[in-house]
């Protein structure tokens, strides 16, 4: 049984060694108590690693980073803070793959969990994703126990824990951004594309929420996905995510960590409805391939004309990630009737001016190949690449590019498509 300590007595330099990879749960599920008090400790320790996913805290201070290696698989939320100075290092690895290069790295685990109301049961709470399978493999496992973070279907043995405290606080959540009329022009596009009874993955971001909103008309709609978002919760409570025509989890919306408002984490407080599952359940490419429809809608910073995509960066800022974008779409294109979905503005403002981001050339990395490329959609229509050569693509892309910089493409096109 783990030992039970205060959490103003707990001494990371007695469990944590220097050199050591800590890791603890992203977004909602950080343990604020132990990561605060980690920081504050960090000169005892000396110089240990730290793995992190979307932060939503001010644990991703670049002071921090005087002590502390930061490594993530994405630039996101807080972590643009770390990587605009220099303080972070990309582990660039499809979400798939995540959860075993973590398991055969980390050495010390940190933990949010929820007890069940009627006590001697424990659930990691807010994600499941990569810290599940962390459990077990980790040689210290730290948890703090939160009597606001809601109890779900994640449950964990208490045996695997060495180390706990407990607490009361609220957890970080992320509120909506209000969608642009563009990203309103955009989730219209790709809400006309979803029909009744497919099962949706959404991605990150205020854009995916604001096609979400669009589909409450639909039946029987399935979810499985990396994110439990607002957007998708409404879908549930309106009655039109049912997860009915689904062969597995029949009655089950699938998610590995939930990440939104105050009410999404209230929603999935002991909802039977809900299953949050680690990376090797939702990013299963043969059980994503065998889901009715399964439609994936990413997003991405910019598409070149041959369907190459960068989802990673702008100009020499981490702002994204490789994320669980191809492991998505190429379970859509496996699915019988599957539609796999990026969707992006035409343009980008940088600094004051208007850019296009379908380009001729990509300025970041191909985080997905022209191979994987399939449905693009911006606020200017919707184009299907799957099948079509080089040539008969760059039209297609130069349809659907803001109108000022369709013919400056065109003029560049011969040379953009080896």
């Amino acid at each position: 049984m783990p030992s039970v300590v205060e959490s103003d007595a707990l001494d990371f330099a007695s469990l944590i060694r220097p050199g050591d990879l800590v890791c603890w749960g992203q977004a909602s599920a950080e343990p604020l108590a132990l990561t605060s008090r980690l920081m504050a400790q960090r000169a005892r320790i000396g110089a240990f690693r730290a793995f992190i996913g979307i932060s939503l805290s001010e644990t991703t201070d670049p002071a921090h980073a005087d002590h502390v290696r930061f490594s993530s698989f994405c630039g996101t939320g807080t972590n643009r803070r770390l990587a605009a100075a220099g303080a972070l290092d990309i582990l660039p690895v499809h979400y798939s793959d995540l959860g075993k290069v973590l398991r055969e790295t980390v050495d010390v685990l940190l933990l949010q969990l929820a007890e069940h109301p009627d006590g001697g049961r424990f659930s990691l709470s807010c994600a499941s994703d990569y810290v599940e399978g962390l459990a077990t493999s980790a040689r210290v496992v730290i948890a703090e126990v939160n009597r606001q973070a809601p109890f779900t279907s994640a449950e964990i043995d208490i045996g695997d824990i060495d180390v706990i405290i407990r607490t009361d606080r609220p957890l970080p959540d992320m509120a909506r951004a209000a969608p642009s009329e563009i990203e309103r022009g955009i989730a219209a596009n790709v809400a006309a594309l979803v029909e009744d009874g497919a099962t949706l993955q959404f991605g990150l971001g205020a854009l995916p929420d604001c096609i979400a909103d669009l589909l409450g008309d639909r039946r029987d709609l399935g979810l499985h996905s990396g994110v439990l978002s607002d957007g998708a919760m409404r879908l549930i409570e309106c009655g039109a995510i049912t997860n009915a025509r689904k062969r597995i989890d029949r009655g089950l919306s699938v998610a590995g960590t939930l990440l939104g408002s105050r009410k999404l984490l209230a929603f999935a407080h002991m909802n039977p409805s809900l299953r949050l599952r680690p990376i090797d359940v939702t990013h299963d490419r043969e059980s994503l391939a065998a889901l009715p429809a399964f439609t994936a809608i990413n997003s991405a910073l910019e598409v070149d004309l041959s369907g190459q995509i960068n989802t990673e960066t702008v100009g020499r800022s981490y702002v994204g990630a490789v994320g669980g974008a191809v492991d998505f779409l190429r379970g859509a294109r496996a699915s019988k009737g599957g539609l796999p979905i990026v969707a992006l503005p035409s343009t980008a403002l940088v600094k004051g001016e208007a850019r296009s981001r379908i380009v001729a050339r990509l300025s970041g990395p191909a985080t997905i190949s022209r191979a994987d490329a399939a449905i693009i959609v911006t606020e200017h229509g919707a184009v299907d690449l799957r099948g079509l050569s080089l040539q008969e693509r760059i039209r297609k892309l130069i349809s659907i590019a803001a109108p000022q910089f369709r013919d400056d493409l065109m003029a560049s096109a011969g040379s953009s498509t080896p």
